[in-house]
C-alpha cells in the first residue's frame, strides 16, 4: 500500500473514530449502562479496525469467519463449559433482543455489552461505508443531526456535547473530501499542488469549525431538554388520526405507551432529585367518589435499586361480560367514574383497585393480572372512557386475621429485590416487625415509621452515584415525596416476607357528596403500595406522610354496609367466569426470567444445547456473511478509487474478469484482454463500438500513461452497470443469485 493511501486511511478512519466514540457515548448514556470511557474508547478502536480491514481487504472478513469458526470448534472440544456458556448466554441474547426491539421487553442491563457492540457494528458499518466512498460526506452530518437530537429528546443530557464531538469529525472530513475533489481537478489540469498548501486547507478547516463549535458554547445549555411525549402529546392532539398509524389488535404498542410518573410527569428515568409542578390539567373525572379515590396508572413489581420496572406479562383482551374473581369476605362499594384525558396522552385506562366495568366508544382495552388497564392506541383530548369499580371495605380485625393464600408465582414476583439491598435497611425492618405477629401490624408498623420520621419535600437532594435508592432515603437523605416513600416501603415489605408492589396514579381527593366535575392536575400525581394480605387480596397503603392515611375500620357492621346504598352488600359471595384471577397465576406467563435478566444459572437448567441447534446457529451466520461477501464483490466498482489512474484501471480489468469468471465466461492463458472482451460482446450481446471504447480507454491508461478523465471513469462504470445486467439475463436470475451470492468464492 502506497504511502499516501496509508495516510488517507489512517485519516479517514481516525474521524471515523471519533464519530462512532460519540455516538457510543450518547447509547450509553441513554440506556444507562455506566460503562467507563476508556473501555468504550478500546471496543471502538477494535471495531473501526475491523471495518477499515473488511472495506478495503473484503477477503479480511472470510478469513475473520473461518478464525471464528476454528476458534469455536477448539473451544468446543477443549473448553466445554466456557463454550456452552458463552453460546447459551449467546441464544438468551438472541431471545431477549427481538423481544426488546417488537416492543414486548423491557431493557435489561444484563445485556448491555452484546446491546451496546450491536448498536455499535450496525452504525459503524453504515458510517464506514459513507466515510471510505466518495458519497457526499454531508450526509454523515445530517445523521449525526437526527440522532443527538432524538438523544436530546430522550433526555440525554450530554446530547450536545456528544454533537459537537460528533459534527467535528464529519465536517472535518468533508472539507477533506472537497480537498481530495479539487486535487483531482488541478491534477486534471496539470497545476501542481504543495503540502504546504494542504496544510493550510486543513489547518483553516480545523480552524474555522472548531470557532464555529467554540460559537456553540454561547448558548445556554443548563435548559431541560424536551422530552419526546411532549411532541408525541402535541401530535396526537393536532393530529389525532395518526393514532390509528399503529395495529391497534396488538397490545404491545398500547404497552409501550402506559402512563409512568418519570415519563409523564416528572420527566426523569430515575428515582429521586427535585420535582416541579406548572398546574397542568392533566385529566376531568365527573362521578360521585364520596371519598378519596385511587386513582391507579401503571403497577410496578421489579426493583432495580435505582428505578422500578414491569416484568412482561400476557394481557388479555378485556371483555364486558366476564367478571374478575374478587377477594372472599370482603365487602364493596360501587362507584362509576368517568375520565377524560386533558394534557396527559398515554395508554392507560385509569381505574381504582378492583374494575369491574370499562365502556371506550372506540379502540380495544388489554388488562392484565396487576389488574392495570391500557388501551391499543394512545389516548389524547377529546375522548372519554367508562369505568365501574368496587371500592373494598375492610376492618382492622379482618385484617389482622386474614389467612395467609399465596402462590409461588406471586413470592417470585413481589418478594424479590436486588442484592444491593444493605445490610443495616434489613436491621432496620426487623427492629421494626420482629415483635408483630401478623403481616397487617407489620405493615402498619412499617407505615407508621416512614410516615412519622421522614420529612416529606418535592425539592431533595438528588441520589448521589453509585446509591442505592432506598438506603439512602432511610439513612442520609431523610427527606423526598410520594415515590421515596412508597418506593421504601415496598422493599421494607418485601423484607418483611409480605408480597407488595410499586403503584403510580393520582390520589383525587373528594370535595364532598355528590356528583360533580375533579379537575386533575400533575400535583395530584401520586405513588402508593399495595400489600398482599392472604384471603383478602392486595390492600392500599398510604405511606407519605402529606397525604391522610387510608381509613380501616376498627369494625365492619355488615348490617349497616347493607343498609347504605352506596355499598355492596352481596359481594361475599365468590364471582366465578373471571377475566384474572388475583390469587393465581399462569406459569407460562412469567417471561420475566427470559426478558429481564434474571439470573441464567436458573434458566440453563431448562435449555438443552444441542449440537444439532448449535449448527443450525453457525450455519445461519454462515450464508449471512457469504451474502455479505458476495455484496460486497459485486459492487466492488464503488471501492475503487479512481484517482490513481493506472491502479484503478488494473483494479477494474480484474472486477470485470471476476464478473466474467462467475458468469463462466474464463479468460484462456493465451487470450488477450481485447480478445476477451471481443468475444463477450458478442456473448452477452454488447455493442462492439462500446466494447472497443473501454478497451481504448484501459489500453491509454495503463500503455499510454495516460490520466482518467471524469466522463471515462463514468463511462467505464456505465459499462460495468450494462456487463452485470446482461451477464444476469445471459445466466438467469436463480443461476446468477446462486453463482454470485452462494457459489465458490
Amino acid at each position: 500500500m502506497h504511502k499516501k493511501n496509508f495516510n488517507d486511511i489512517f485519516f479517514k478512519g481516525f474521524l471515523l473514530f471519533v464519530m462512532i466514540l460519540a455516538i457510543s457515548m450518547g447509547i450509553d448514556d441513554y440506556f444507562e449502562f455506566g460503562i467507563k470511557l476508556n473501555h468504550l474508547i478500546f471496543y471502538d478502536i477494535v471495531l473501526i479496525i475491523i471495518i477499515t480491514l473488511i472495506y478495503h481487504y473484503p477477503l479480511a472478513l472470510l478469513w475473520g469467519t473461518l478464525l471464528f469458526i476454528v476458534t469455536s470448534i477448539y473451544m468446543y472440544y477443549y473448553h466445554s463449559l466456557i463454550f456452552n456458556r458463552i453460546l447459551n448466554d449467546s441464544l438468551m441474547f438472541m431471545q431477549w433482543f427481538p423481544a426488546y426491539i417488537a416492543g414486548y421487553a423491557i431493557f435489561s442491563k444484563d445485556y448491555a455489552i452484546p446491546f451496546l457492540t450491536i448498536m455499535m457494528i450496525f452504525s459503524g458499518g453504515v458510517l464506514g461505508i459513507l466515510v471510505f466512498s466518495r458519497i457526499n460526506k454531508l450526509i454523515i452530518t445530517a445523521i449525526g443531526i437526527i440522532l443527538f437530537s432524538f438523544f436530546w429528546f430522550k433526555y440525554v443530557e450530554k446530547s450536545h456535547l456528544y454533537l459537537m464531538i460528533y459534527l467535528f469529525s464529519s465536517l472535518l472530513l468533508h472539507s477533506y473530501s472537497l480537498w481530495d475533489k479539487k486535487k483531482e481537478e488541478w491534477k486534471r489540469k496539470s497545476i501542481s499542488v504543495s503540502i504546504s498548501f494542504y496544510r493550510s486547507w486543513l489547518g483553516c478547516a480545523v480552524l474555522l469549525i472548531g470557532l464555529a463549535m467554540m460559537f456553540m458554547f454561547v448558548f445556554p445549555f443548563n435548559i431541560r431538554p424536551l422530552k419526546i411525549n411532549a411532541l408525541s402529546d402535541f401530535m396526537v392532539q393536532t393530529f389525532p388520526f395518526i393514532t390509528e398509524w399503529k395495529n391497534a389488535s396488538e397490545e404491545n404498542y398500547g404497552y409501550s405507551f402506559r402512563f409512568s410518573l418519570g415519563r409523564n410527569i416528572y420527566k426523569d428515568k430515575k428515582l429521586g432529585g427535585p420535582v416541579n409542578f406548572d398546574g397542568s390539567n392533566m385529566l376531568s373525572i365527573k362521578g360521585d367518589l364520596m371519598s378519596n379515590l385511587y386513582l391507579r396508572g401503571s403497577v410496578y413489581d421489579k426493583y432495580s435499586g435505582f428505578n422500578w420496572s414491569k416484568s412482561k406479562r400476557s394481557p388479555k383482551m378485556y371483555d364486558e361480560e366476564k367478571v374478575m374473581n374478587l377477594p372472599l369476605q370482603v365487602t364493596f362499594r360501587d362507584i362509576t367514574i368517568e375520565v377524560k384525558p386533558e394534557r396527559l396522552v398515554s395508554s392507560t385506562i385509569f381505574n381504582a383497585l378492583y374494575p369491574v366495568g370499562a365502556y371506550m366508544d372506540d379502540g380495544k382495552i388489554f388488562i392484565d393480572d396487576d389488574l392495570e388497564m391500557y388501551s391499543a392506541k394512545t389516548i389524547g383530548n377529546g375522548t372519554s372512557y367508562r369505568i365501574n369499580i368496587k371500592i373494598p371495605l375492610y376492618s382492622k380485625h379482618m385484617l389482622r386475621n386474614a389467612k395467609p393464600d399465596i402462590d409461588d408465582n406471586l413470592q417470585k414476583l413481589y418478594l424479590r429485590l436486588p442484592s444491593t439491598i444493605s445490610e443495616r435497611t434489613k436491621r432496620l425492618v426487623n427492629d421494626l416487625t420482629v415483635a408483630k405477629t401478623d403481616a397487617y401490624d407489620k405493615a402498619i408498623a412499617i407505615q407508621n415509621y416512614l410516615r412519622s420520621n421522614y420529612k416529606y419535600t418535592l425539592e431533595p437532594q438528588s441520589i448521589p452515584e453509585g446509591k442505592e435508592f432506598v438506603d439512602y432515603f432511610l439513612f442520609e437523605g431523610k427527606e423526598g415525596y410520594c415515590t421515596y416513600f412508597a418506593s421504601s416501603m415496598v422493599v421494607m415489605l418485601r423484607l418483611a416476607g409480605i408480597p407488595a408492589r410499586y403503584v403510580e396514579g393520582f390520589l383525587i381527593q373528594t370535595e364532598g357528596e355528590g356528583y360533580r366535575t375533579y379537575n386533575v392536575v400533575d400535583s395530584n400525581s401520586h405513588a402508593w403500595v399495595e400489600a398482599y394480605l392472604g384471603e383478602y387480596g392486595w390492600v392500599t397503603f398510604e405511606p407519605t406522610p402529606a397525604y391522610d392515611e387510608i381509613n380501616i375500620l376498627e369494625q365492619v357492621n355488615i348490617d349497616d354496609i347493607h343498609k347504605n346504598p352506596h355499598m355492596e352488600g352481596d359481594a361475599l359471595k365468590s364471582i366465578s367466569d373471571n377475566i384474572i384471577n388475583t390469587t393465581t397465576r399462569r406459569k407460562d406467563i412469567l417471561e420475566d426470567d427470559i426478558y429481564t435478566g434474571t439470573d441464567l444459572s436458573k434458566v440453563n437448567k431448562s435449555i438443552d444445547i444441542s449440537i444439532k441447534h448449535t449448527a443450525y446457529v453457525i450455519a445461519f451466520l454462515l450464508v449471512v456473511l457469504r451474502v455479505l461477501y458476495g455484496l460486497i464483490r459485486i459492487n466492488m466498482i464503488k471501492f475503487i478509487n479512481f484517482n490513481e489512474s493506472q491502479e484503478s484501471a488494473y483494479l477494474y480489468i480484474k472486477h470485470i474478469l471476476w464478473l466474467l469468471g462467475k458468469s463462466g465466461i474464463k479468460k484462456k492463458e493465451s487470450e488477450t484482454l481485447r480478445q476477451l472482451l471481443m468475444s463477450l460482446c458478442l456473448i452477452l450481446q454488447i455493442d462492439r463500438k462500446e466494447c472497443e471504447h473501454i478497451l481504448s480507454i484501459i489500453e491509454g491508461i495503463i500503455y499510454g500513461g495516460k490520466t482518467i478523465e471524469i466522463q471515462e471513469v463514468v463511462k467505464l462504470k456505465d459499462f460495468e452497470k450494462e456487463l452485470k445486467k446482461n451477464i444476469k439475463e445471459y445466466m438467469g436470475e436463480i443461476k446468477y443469485i446462486w453463482h454470485f451470492y452462494f457459489g465458490k468464492i
